[in-house]
């Protein structure tokens, strides 16, 4: 007999839905073209559901790929809220989709002649960000050999890393990691979702020479470089300003919205690349700054969010009151 939330999750599959989202204690909900829907006639799902389905949501929070469940392994993200456990489960695709073929702008395709610095892939949750770096993460691995270390605590995917030499994560510890693969000459470092206790030793790592991939969660550019320097202290505010200014190869913004026929979800980019301006917004905390100099920096290989937004529309691929939900300059898009 199936339990509730294996229901859901297969109820979130024949939906093709983006996130089946658990809250004990209420009716679950899945996430549709990126609008969060109530499933109509599910029960409310009883408290300790969560723990006798997944059996090892340890801690008040975390990130662990599970399953296979209905035919799929799933990435739950899961935390303890006041009124009971809350996970979010997303069906993992089962191989790493192909960098080229992810819909992103031809200027993207530059980003995989990076030899040192961080690459950072943000976005807002379900957005498609750790898709396309893993992808990015492939392609530069299959483009050339490199020692590379696998850091991220959960691989949703089998990345493939041709003739690489890559070392898997064997502890938790990934500010440890990063120290001894410095040690070990590594070339590059997947990190995968990038914590705050790991910001400062990852710009270390970049700062080093190699290439650091990471994603972050944010709903914008200056949104992720704000989240990046947000420290407790004043001290790691002032270092990781600095490094980040420095060591910042490029910051990936991805969003996904829905078609105009509502069938699929489409990828819209920006790209930035840390050049003078960019850097002296950094250390001086300006990021709002940014937004212009993005727009004024397509010669440079920049290609800002409206301007992604603009093509989609005229392609016919989204609508422009979709578009507008994201876009900056709104004059942009006609």
């Amino acid at each position: 007999m199936s339990s509730p939330i294996e229901d859901c999750l297969e109820y979130a599959l024949n939906a093709h839905a983006s996130e089946l989202i658990i809250v004990e204690g209420f009716s679950p909900a899945v996430r549709l073209n990126d609008k969060v829907c109530m499933i109509q006639d599910a029960p409310v799902i009883s408290f300790g559901s969560l723990d006798s389905f997944v059996k090892s949501l340890d801690g008040e929070s975390g990130v662990l790929c599970g399953g296979p469940w209905c035919g799929s392994n799933w990435r739950v993200r899961y935390s303890r809220e006041a009124f009971g456990k809350l996970a979010s489960f997303r069906p993992l695709l089962p191989e790493c989709p192909n960098y080229a073929e992810l819909g992103i702008p031809d200027v993207m395709m530059n980003l995989l002649g990076v030899s040192s610095g961080l690459v950072l892939f943000a976005g807002p949750p379900c957005s498609g960000k750790t898709t396309t770096a893993s992808a990015f993460v492939a392609a530069l691995c299959e483009n050339r050999m490199l020692r590379a270390a696998f850091l991220d605590p959960v691989r949703e995917f089998n990345i493939p890393t041709g003739e690489s030499l890559v070392i898997q994560s064997k502890t938790n510890d990934m500010a440890k990691e990063i120290k001894q693969g410095l040690l070990a000459g590594t070339d590059l470092f997947w990190l995968g979702d990038i914590q705050e206790d790991n910001i400062i030793p990852a710009l270390r790592a970049a700062e080093a020479g190699t290439i650091v991939v990471g994603c972050f969660n944010a709903g914008n550019s200056v949104g992720a470089l704000d989240a990046m320097v947000s420290f407790e202290s004043s001290n790691e505010m002032k270092i990781a300003k600095s490094l980040l200014a420095f060591n910042l190869k490029a910051l990936v913004l991805q969003h996904l919205i829905p078609s105009v026929d509502q069938s699929q979800m489409v990828p819209a980019f920006e790209l930035i690349y840390n050049n003078q301006n960019v850097a002296t917004l950094i250390r001086n905390g300006e990021h709002f700054k940014l937004p212009p100099i993005v727009a004024a920096s397509s010669a440079e290989g920049m290609h800002s969010i409206d301007q992604s937004l603009a093509t989609l529309v005229q392609a016919g691929a989204i609508s422009k009151k979709d578009a507008l939900k994201f876009a900056f300059d709104s004059s942009k898009l006609g």
